[in-house]
């Protein structure tokens, strides 16, 4: 269920063609495919944002390993009154996503260990399967690169691979960008979230039922402190 990248191995320059094919057959068994995982994403993200903003678009945010753009086109979608930056590190990735040519959207190649955005910039951050794929000696460089970007009272979003569900870790196994990759645990990304500056507001899994069990999908509203999704997020504030 993987999403976004940023990253130092593998080449993701080499997949930006085959990109979605690979992610939509590490995902098979849940019976759904990436446009489904990423529109859930991005309406997760909308309903926190309405709860505690009062509105649910008009906001200026940044993809924070936004890969091929896909994320982005279905963001554009969800959050059509909003201005999109997306960053990432694969030049390959960023020209693909250039080429999807969607009107508030701007595509960045960012450095090593730096983001090429100027201070208090964005209300909200997103990222989805970025922080397993960078080294650890780095993720407090990204999250405070992260934190730098916020506007004041800005929120930011880190979605990732739960290693706590076991189908998820196999989707990772079987998948070739996730080879020799471990997922990262919420208290994680608290830690180095806290570290930056940001206060940690919450953290829910989610996705707990295939295709099959459609029909009680409804349930997950009531499990998302339940940690056995096969995706959760961490939702941090920024307040100082």
């Amino acid at each position: 269920m993987m999403d976004n990248h940023f990253t130092d191995e593998p080449p993701f320059d080499s997949y930006t063609e085959t990109y979605k094919e690979i992610i939509n057959r590490s995902v098979r068994l849940s019976g759904e495919r990436y446009e489904y995982f990423a529109e859930l994403r991005m309406l997760l993200m909308q309903s926190e944002l309405a709860s505690r903003t009062g509105r649910n678009d008009g906001f200026s945010i940044l993809d924070f390993g936004c890969g091929i753009g896909e994320t982005a086109r279905i963001m554009a979608a969800i959050f059509p009154g909003s201005e999109m930056t997306g960053v990432d590190e694969s030049g390959e990735s960023i020209a693909t996503a250039i080429s999807l040519c969607l009107p508030k959207a701007t595509f960045l190649t960012a450095g090593e260990t730096t983001l090429p955005i100027v201070n208090d910039k964005f209300d909200v951050v997103y990222s989805n399967g970025t922080f397993h794929h960078i080294k650890r000696e780095r993720h407090a460089d990204f999250m405070g690169e992260l934190q730098r970007t916020m506007k004041h009272e800005g929120y930011l979003f880190i979605f990732e691979n739960n290693p706590r569900n076991p189908l998820m870790m196999r989707a990772m196994k079987n998948n070739p960008f996730d080879t020799g990759l471990t997922a990262i645990p919420p208290s994680r990304l608290i830690t180095i979230g806290r570290a930056a500056g940001l206060c940690h507001v919450r953290t829910r899994y989610y996705f707990f039922f295939p295709r099959v069990l459609k029909a009680i999908r409804p349930l997950e509203k009531l499990l998302g402190r339940v940690p056995f999704g096969a995706q959760y997020y961490v939702l941090f504030r920024k307040i100082l």
